[in-house]
């Protein structure tokens, strides 16, 4: 929808007055609207002039909306602080690299960033793995930090347990397998067998060890700043949770395998365990155990994906992301059959062609 031109001033008075108070003597040269992402936030880079950096990001928050997650949440103690913040501030404190932050004015619904550019780690992948096992680097390094229980960071209130697992499973259910793209969703209670057979995987997944989870860590929340430096973004939702979920974000995201070779991938699942140990996280084995419980995160996180893209075409009127159904679906598949979970893929297959693989 086309911001009214009463609030697109409105935004322009806000920024200009910003900026001025951030960098005595600058001002705003150009406006560019940004790509956004799923979320009600939108992001507009502004070349600057005068003083300051040459550009700085603004990203606008939704009235309202300010402290919420669109994305299912797991309780935890309200904060005053924008999750970005606290989050954002923790994380660039323990040496996670992720944007600076220019100016917080989120009474005013602007944050000011660093600008990391436009070139996510999805597309400026080559064939070289190297910026491919500094992602695992960091994201082991992120994950440990679930041992710092006492942090005060917001991240560490909240929890991935298996009550919000649940909730996801069930949107799977409802949304991910409705019988039409646009809805409307299934009922709860409708289809006992996926649902009994889903309700395992999730028991499976609470029981993995806990970690400080991203829980969006994919490619295109990996940007290559000037530099190549890897940065990561979209780190707001954080918390604590099962181990392998982000590693199998990475992986077997809607596009990876464009750039994931599964032999690559092998070796990388057993660097990031390795690492996690190494940062005081949990040991979470190797071999066949580790290739097992990976699986299982990869087929937990791909179905909740599926799940979370039927959401967003009939609760948000965005089918946009149906597009990537075949590709999550043939990750799932992959990873059912890794993690000898035929009964499930039977299921899923049988509830939507696209699971079943081999033109099915």
């Amino acid at each position: 929808m086309a911001t009214p031109p009463a609030d697109r001033d409105a935004t322009s008075d806000r920024l200009d007055a910003l900026v001025g108070r951030t960098w005595p003597g600058a001002s705003i040269a150009a406006r560019e609207p940004l790509a956004g992402d799923a979320s009600a936030r939108r992001y507009v880079r502004l070349r600057l002039r005068g003083a300051g950096p040459a550009t700085t990001v603004a990203m606008l928050l939704p009235p309202g909306e300010a402290h919420a997650s669109e994305e299912l949440t797991a309780g935890g103690e309200s904060s005053s602080e924008l999750p970005f913040v606290d989050v954002g501030r923790f994380l660039a404190s323990r040496g996670v690299p992720v944007p600076g932050i220019h100016a917080d004015a989120t009474a005013e619904g602007v944050l000011l960033l660093e600008d990391v550019g436009d070139l996510p780690l999805a597309e400026g992948i080559g064939a070289d793995p190297a910026p491919l096992r500094e992602a695992v680097d960091v994201l082991a390094r992120l994950s440990a930090l679930g041992a710092e229980r006492g942090s005060g960071c917001g991240a560490f209130r909240s929890r991935y347990d298996r009550e919000l697992i649940g909730r996801e499973l069930e949107v799977v259910h409802t949304h991910g397998f409705a019988e039409l793209p646009g809805g409307p969703p299934r009922r709860p209670g409708s289809d006992p067998d996926l649902e009994a057979a889903l309700s395992r995987l999730g028991d499976d997944v609470a029981a993995l060890p806990t970690v400080l989870m991203h829980r969006d860590y994919h490619a295109w929340n990996l940007h290559l700043a000037p530099g190549d430096r890897l940065v990561v973004i979209d780190f707001q939702d954080a918390l604590l949770g099962p181990a392998l979920y982000d590693l199998a974000s990475l992986f077997t995201d809607r596009d990876s395998h464009r750039f994931v070779d599964p032999a690559v991938e092998a070796d990388l699942v057993e660097r990031y365990a390795e690492r996690l140990r190494s940062h005081g996280g949990p040991d979470l084995g190797s071999g066949a155990p580790l290739r097992h419980a990976y699986f299982t995160a990869v087929a937990y996180r791909t179905l909740r994906v599926v799940g979370r893209f039927g959401f967003l075409a009939i609760e948000r009127g965005k089918p946009g992301y149906l597009r990537f159904l075949a590709p999550m679906a043939a990750q799932t598949r992959r990873a059912l059959l890794a993690s000898g979970r035929g009964d499930l893929l039977d299921l899923v297959a049988s509830r939507n062609l696209a699971f079943a693989g081999d033109g099915a």
